[in-house]
């Protein structure tokens, strides 16, 4: 059988610490009221503590430069030639040296990506993330089809020693790329790029009503607020019919790579990408029916939730929690914060402030959304992030400092070989996320209420959310010949189960979440870290450090090798399989959000 690996290492290569929740968020009536800033004060900046950090290097000094992997497929032809004799000691010497290698094509393809995310409209980086992809699959299947060949030959058992038995087993059921599968790769990536480059202009896409030309830039600005309070139908009518547009620039985007992604499952003996997905990619320990009953659990929690909270004017108030904070404030209250959470975070934070690998923008051109992503051969994790100027900011930050931490920790084990829980991993960042939130008076001042119903909000929406687009794209991939039409009907009718409104026949929104075109089915570990965190949480309001203490130990556990479904319960955690689970755990945070709301 064909492994997994090879065919989505592009795929999930940003994945390999995690992506935070992107996308616009779709809401009509509270798209365009922000309210102005107040003039809360900011606590005064404190120099933290210095503590001992290991070796790092600083962003700065990480070099790109283009590479010629010709000679790295050579010598992985050399592999597969002495894995025919018995000369064990230079097979494994061989192997050593080609490893470093991969770690090395591997590294300029993490530097190239995030270049590219500074600007993804810049054709020279948009080119160089395309080619740093396909060398990084070609190398990687090149490597592994060498070891495949010492699997059967007379060194197995010496290299087995050597490697470990898990990434052992995976060579030995290593199958090669076919020209094909490359074929379809390469035409992945060239997808997504496509996607990301129009996105980036998605916010001067035009709708005319009554004569008058709209972009979502304009409707997003007081232009959108007057229209809003004198004709609420035409902004209604504005609001879709930028959606519209922005969904027919790219969804055939997406029609492609579901004819493509469904190619790629049947080339490797699954009836249903998903299905695929779930088991060879996230390291899931739960299927899609599990993730289906998960949904059905979610639809009347989230029914409670859109009736009664999801149009709270607290929504668009997040200007008036306190003056944007400037990226190195945000870097500074982050790390005043996490030093009080816990000290396990101190060390982390002074490795990234140290070393500048923590990279905050505000340009225009920039990747839409936040990440955690590994730099391998450097040994350290980066932060990513496309700052908007609101209390967002500081929630997104605290997010990916958790699974900064984590990678700081605990790195991946093997490049080639290595598959860990990415529902376990989002704990890290969703958990930090709400015991950061805790600190909100020390930041926010008299906005800190409004910030930490953003916050709660925020997580329950990633419940319902995580669920939505899982949903729906599961349904997509079991008929991959559905036409855009048939999509936008079915994303309307599966939001309108769990309460969300929809206008009409057609919802558009979809198209603005990225996860859906890179990460097809991610979005499900938001929802079920969700409900970890919230539980993390709750008992956090009661017992600072019993939160932190619990959340430490999903920290500690090895999401390499262990999984959500055994994690949670030797945590003292619930899982959403047990009956009554889902709305037992949601419970206290929509109580939280109720007094919240009716306090503002």
């Amino acid at each position: 059988m064909h492994t997994i690996l090879s065919i989505v290492m592009a795929m999930v290569m940003t994945l390999s610490a995690s992506l935070n929740v992107l996308g616009v968020r779709d809401i009509f009536d509270r798209a365009n009221a922000r309210v102005a800033g107040t003039d809360a004060p900011v606590p005064e900046q404190t120099e933290a503590e210095a503590v001992p950090a290991r070796e790092g290097t600083d962003w700065a000094d990480m070099e790109y430069s283009h590479y010629d992997p010709e000679a790295f497929y050579d010598r992985t032809d050399r592999l597969a030639a002495l894995a025919e004799g018995e000369d064990a000691e230079a097979v494994i010497a061989l192997y050593d040296e080609l490893y470093a290698e991969y770690t090395h094509i591997d590294t300029l393809d993490t530097l190239a990506y995030i270049h590219y995310c500074d600007d993804v409209t810049d054709p020279y980086w948009s080119d160089e993330r395309i080619y740093c992809d396909t060398m990084l699959a070609a190398a990687g299947d090149g490597l592994s089809t060498a070891c495949h060949a010492v699997m059967t030959g007379p060194c197995a058992d010496a290299f087995s020693r050597h490697v470990g038995e898990d990434a052992a087993a995976v060579f030995a059921d290593y199958a090669p790329m076919t020209d094909r599968e490359t074929e379809l790769m390469d035409r992945e990536t060239e997808l997504v790029d496509q996607y990301y480059t129009l996105m980036a202009g998605a916010d001067q896409v035009t709708y005319t009503y009554l004569g008058e030309t709209w972009t979502q830039e304009k409707l997003n600005g007081y232009q959108g607020t007057n229209l809003v309070y004198n004709d609420y139908d035409g902004y209604l009518e504005v609001f879709y019919g930028l959606q519209k547009a922005v969904n027919d620039m790219v969804a055939p985007i997406f029609t492609e790579l579901v004819k493509l992604r469904a190619e790629i499952a049947d080339i490797n003996g699954y009836e249903n990408y998903a299905d695929m997905v779930y088991e060879q990619v996230y390291g899931r320990d739960y299927t899609t029916a599990d993730a289906q009953a998960l949904c059905d659990a979610v639809k009347p929690v989230a029914q409670s939730y859109y009736s009664d909270l999801y149009y709270s004017d607290l929504w668009s108030a997040s200007g008036a929690v306190s003056p944007a904070l400037s990226a190195q404030e945000q870097i500074d209250a982050l790390g005043r914060i996490v030093g009080q959470i816990d000290p396990i975070l101190t060390e982390p934070w002074q490795f990234m402030t140290d070393h500048g690998l923590c990279r905050l923008t505000d340009s225009a051109n920039a990747f839409p959304g936040g990440y955690t992503i590994s730099i391998s051969g450097y040994d350290c994790p980066l932060i990513f992030n496309s700052i908007a100027g609101d209390c967002y900011d500081l929630q997104t930050l605290s997010h990916e400092f958790g699974h900064f931490t984590n990678n700081y920790y605990a790195p991946l084990p093997d490049l080639l070989t290595a598959v860990g829980s990415f529902d376990l991993m989002e704990i890290h960042s969703t958990g930090l996320e709400l015991l950061f939130s805790e600190f909100y008076d020390d930041i926010y001042d008299q906005g800190a209420d409004i910030a930490r119903f953003l916050v709660l909000g925020g997580m329950m929406e990633s419940v319902v959310d995580g669920c939505i687009f899982d949903e729906f794209q599961r349904q997509v991939y079991a008929a991959p010949d559905m036409s855009i039409e048939e999509m936008n009907r079915l994303f309307a009718r599966i939001s309108g189960q769990y309460g969300e409104y929809v206008p009409s026949g057609e919802n558009y929104g979809w198209v603005y979440v990225s996860h859906t075109f890179e990460s097809p089915l991610y979005y499900i570990s938001y929802a079920v870290s969700a409900l970890a965190s919230i539980q993390i949480w709750s008992l956090a309001r009661q017992d600072l450090s019993a939160g932190v203490e619990v959340w430490k130990a999903v920290l500690n556990t090895d999401a390499y090798a262990d999984g959500y479904m055994t994690v949670l319960p030797e945590c003292g955690l619930r899982l959403f399989t047990e009956e009554n689970a889902v709305a037992e755990i949601c419970a206290p945070l929509l109580e939280e959000l109720e007094r919240l709301n009716a306090a503002a």
